[in-house]
């Protein structure tokens, strides 16, 4: 049943994303009501079903509206599939909108890259507005391409299909209810075999290693992804921020990771109230992110 499930919502973020028009990219606040009504799952079962669908790496997922708290403004995701041809296609139709959009409000022609680089500049001027959802589009089209092409292997049928096969076992093993997140926001059983980072018996070596150790060091012996997740998980997003300001961290690929390992953790606020005090500091993280990835390569 959960396969069906999976293949049903695969379905329709394929179907959205064939209309090569204003709504190709559905919005996961719509998106998610139309779901839930049409095979009658709750919540949970379909923020999983996004999960398994992301991880697997069938889809891409994107921020397009950013929460608000203050003006009730909840945070709005955007699902496309993760095909060459697909992305490229809605990748050139969401650019050109973007410079009509653009020149319809303020009666000026710039190229993509200048409204880029002016909604970098002032991301509060932009912030949840047409331009900026429009922009915000554009931009991850043209990045998850760049990533499509960079790691081709990982996004071949063949490897999908491996790794479908591979997280769907799993996650007919485990019930709903027994599933925790971690500090990056991924779905798993809480045994053994799938502690959070902090949990791990590298914890400690990594923890003793990173005070005594150049950065280049601990990142050369735990890697990347790791350092992002102890950090994350203790709250170090200055610590972070600090560090890809620097440069420390440039490569495009290791920003995207962070990135994206940022939108899950946001996911969690609900079950994780301590991130709630933060929320200036990872926006504060985000800004360098996006900056920095303007001319990382």
């Amino acid at each position: 049943m959960l396969k069906q499930f999976i293949e049903e919502v695969f379905r329709k973020i394929v179907e959205y994303n064939s209309k090569i028009n204003h709504e190709a990219i559905p919005h996961s606040d719509a998106f998610e009501r139309e779901i839930r009504s049409l095979i009658g799952i709750g919540k949970a079962e379909f923020d999983r079903i996004i999960g398994l669908l992301k991880d697997s790496h069938r889809i891409f997922t994107f921020e397009i509206v950013k929460e608000d708290r203050e003006n009730e403004i909840r945070r709005v995701e955007g699902y496309v599939e993760s095909d060459l041809q697909t992305l490229r296609k809605l990748k050139n139709y969401f650019q050109k909108l973007l410079m009509d959009e653009y020149e319809t409000q303020y009666h000026k022609r710039m190229l993509v890259h200048q409204i880029v680089k002016d909604m970098y500049a002032r991301p509060g001027f932009y912030k949840n507005t047409l331009i900026g959802q429009i922009g915000n589009k554009a931009i991850m089209l043209e990045e998850y391409e760049n990533l499509m092409e960079r790691n081709f292997t990982e996004y071949s049928d063949i490897w999908k299909t491996r790794k479908f096969a591979e997280i769907l076992a799993e996650a007919e093993a485990t019930p709903l209810q027994g599933e925790k997140e971690d500090a990056g926001g991924d779905t798993a059983p809480a045994t053994a075999a799938s502690k959070r980072a902090v949990d791990s018996p590298h914890y400690a070596d990594f923890t003793s290693q990173q005070t005594k150790q150049s950065l280049s060091k601990v990142l050369q012996i735990y890697g990347v992804e790791f350092f992002f997740r102890i950090n994350l998980r203790k709250y170090n997003f200055d610590l972070l921020r600090e560090i890809v300001e620097r440069g420390e961290i440039d490569r495009r690929a290791d920003l995207q990771i962070l990135k994206e390992m940022i939108q899950k953790m946001k996911q969690n606020t609900d079950r994780d109230p301590e991130l709630s005090s933060h929320t200036e500091q990872i926006y504060r993280l985000e800004r360098i992110i996006s900056r920095q990835m303007l001319y990382s390569k």
